[in-house]
């Protein structure tokens, strides 16, 4: 593996943010802490407006989807109805897209042209600074780019159940090369997470395992691939919610392991990635009485400052997780809670929103250090962070000159391809098949049942679509009966399905997990299936027991509902591959 971390020139580099630092407006500082959402692919007034007005430091990306005001974030809007606008307070342009219609299908190339397009408005602020442009690739359902045939790959659990560190490295890379040749500069990964409760419904194949050591190993792994390939490798969620039964989107979770088991199995793998260089870290909103008894990791200096700067030694950027989660949202109104997070160490925070809130957050900010509030140095700390990690990536120079050529070379090209491929074959296990069901046979009826995974989450293109899994079946066997249902079958669709069984001699269907989905996997379906006598084969991207279910007589786990691992299983069920001998499950609290 490459070395990660390389030193530049740190004096030249230190006297150029210096310098930089200097001629920086208050506003100016204030803006380069936030990192807003720029949903879809359009430059719309208000993306414009919070790179000039609002002055952002940051765009975490979302193209599968369209801006717009009315958004609200995981079901509620992130604007403090008390909030006192203060002197000079401005609102910047909306728009007023229906906020539930789906995003486009946007080629590499493309999206490398308009990423340059928001790089160039803000070379062109008086500041000249660039912006770091962010995202969520972590592989299967966290994946926010997926459109116009880009390569994606199983998630840290999937990485680890093929048990090849240098081949996780060859991930990272192809993501960074990948990514990088868009001109996206920072990645919220790797996952540190050690998920030691199996019930967990956040962190799950996020978390490469339920052991702090095989963790650790291959998120370092992760980290030199990712960062060899131009990204800012981003880890989280520190110090660690593997053990949480609570899903931070919803509500505020208590974690309450004491110090030395902290340090044992949450903190691990956090320190072996400092050790290896990792240039970001994303808080937790989770409480650690450990170490802080009443405030979220994400608002506590106990555990940013003492904890991660000062004992464990990480010198670069620290990134809240989107602060209008409920865990937040439901004790510190937004405008408070980035107060809060920038007096406990935060450098950047970010802020999933496409309203008001945005300036609300940047006015209280504002607000906090003119009063003294907010210290005037930790604001100016936390710029040079920032800045630093800008100037090491060139960005300074290189913001908005991004190749659309090039960027089409990498994803198109044979290596990429035969990679994306080869992983997601080598990530294949067949969890049960006690009545040696597999491999299937032509002759056999069957019915085939594909959840619909939700639009958002697909390329909406001929490589990422609606019914990958029934096309790949398809390319196996005519002798099929294909039908579909919502990621959660309705009553009217598991009574059709029940029907149809009947034309067929076995079941196979679907049966993947998305936390985003709040009604659950098609274990319902399945356990009707079972019920009516049928046998049924599942296909899961989940080997905790909301994918492999207990009444399935078959489970293939391919660890991803993306592309090339849906492909993939089809391929695994017909017999046309076979599992890889050493591939094997990196949790021991799996059914």
């Amino acid at each position: 593996m490459a070395k990660t971390g390389r030193k530049k020139d740190t004096k030249k580099r230190d006297a150029f943010v210096e310098r930089k630092l200097k001629s920086m407006s208050l506003e100016e500082k204030v803006g380069q802490c936030l990192t807003f959402t720029w949903r879809g692919n359009i430059v719309t007034p208000s993306t414009y407006e919070m790179i000039t007005k609002l002055h952002a430091g940051g765009l975490c990306l979302e193209p599968y989807t369209l801006e717009t005001c009315k958004n609200l974030y995981w079901g509620r809007s992130q604007i403090d109805p008390n909030f006192k606008p203060p002197k000079g307070y401005f609102k910047i342009a909306e728009t007023y897209f229906n906020p539930t219609t789906p995003g486009y299908s946007i080629t590499p190339e493309e999206y490398t042209e308009a990423l340059n397009k928001v790089q160039k408005i803000a070379m062109s602020r008086p500041s000249g600074i660039p912006l770091h442009l962010t995202i969520d690739f972590e592989g299967d359902f966290k994946n926010d780019y997926t459109s116009g045939g880009i390569r994606q790959f199983p998630p840290p659990m999937g990485l680890a159940a093929i048990g090849d560190v240098r081949l996780t490295y060859q991930v990272g890379l192809t993501i960074g090369k990948q990514l990088s040749a868009m001109g996206i500069t920072q990645i919220y990964s790797p996952v540190c997470d050690v998920n030691t409760n199996p019930r967990n419904p956040e962190i799950g194949v996020r978390s490469f395992s339920d052991d702090p050591k095989v963790c650790a190993k291959f998120a370092v792994a992760l980290t030199k691939g990712l960062q060899d390939g131009g990204l800012v490798a981003t880890a989280k969620h520190f110090p660690g919610r593997g053990d949480s039964g609570i899903d931070a989107h919803d509500e505020l979770d208590v974690i309450r392991a004491d110090k030395k088991r902290m340090h044992e199995v949450e903190l691990y793998p956090f320190k072996a990635v400092i050790d290896a260089g990792i240039k970001a870290i994303m808080t937790a909103h989770t409480v650690y009485p450990a170490y802080d008894e009443s405030m979220p990791a994400t608002l506590s200096p106990r555990i940013l400052i003492d904890l991660l700067r000062n004992e464990l030694g990480f010198d670069g950027v620290i990134v809240s997780d989107a602060i209008g989660m409920a865990a937040i949202l439901r004790r510190w109104p937004v405008p408070e809670a980035c107060v809060l997070a920038l007096k406990a160490g935060v450098d950047t925070i970010l802020l999933k929103a496409d309203d008001e809130s945005r300036s609300q957050a940047f006015f209280r900010i504002k607000e906090a250090v003119e009063t003294g509030e907010l210290p005037k140095e930790r604001l100016d700390d936390a710029v040079r962070h920032l800045l630093a990690m800008k100037y090491d990536q060139g960005l300074f120079e290189k913001a908005g000159k991004m190749d659309p050529n090039k960027t089409r070379a990498i994803v198109r090209s044979k290596k990429v391809i035969d990679l994306s491929l080869n992983v997601a074959r080598k990530a294949l296990m067949i969890l049960r098949d006690d009545k040696k069901i597999l491999p299937l046979k032509k002759d056999q009826k069957i019915l085939v049942i594909e959840q619909r995974i939700p639009y958002a989450f697909l390329g909406k293109d001929s490589y990422s679509h609606t019914h990958m899994f029934c096309e790949a079946m398809a390319n196996h066997s005519y002798n099929l009966i294909l039908t579909d249902t919502a990621f959660h079958a309705t009553d009217e669709e598991v009574a059709e399905c029940l029907e149809l069984a009947k034309q067929a001699d076995l079941v196979v269907m679907t049966n993947y997990y998305a936390r985003i989905v709040k009604e659950g996997t098609n274990w319902h379906l399945v356990k009707k299936l079972k019920e009516a006598g049928h046998t049924v084969v599942v296909v899961t991207n989940y080997p905790y027991i909301e994918g492999v279910t207990k009444e399935a007589d078959a489970v293939v786990c391919n660890f991803s509902a993306s592309p090339d691992s849906i492909r993939a299983a089809a391929d695994l069920l017909f017999g046309k591959i076979k599992p890889s001998p050493t591939t094997k499950l990196p949790v021991s609290n799996a059914p």
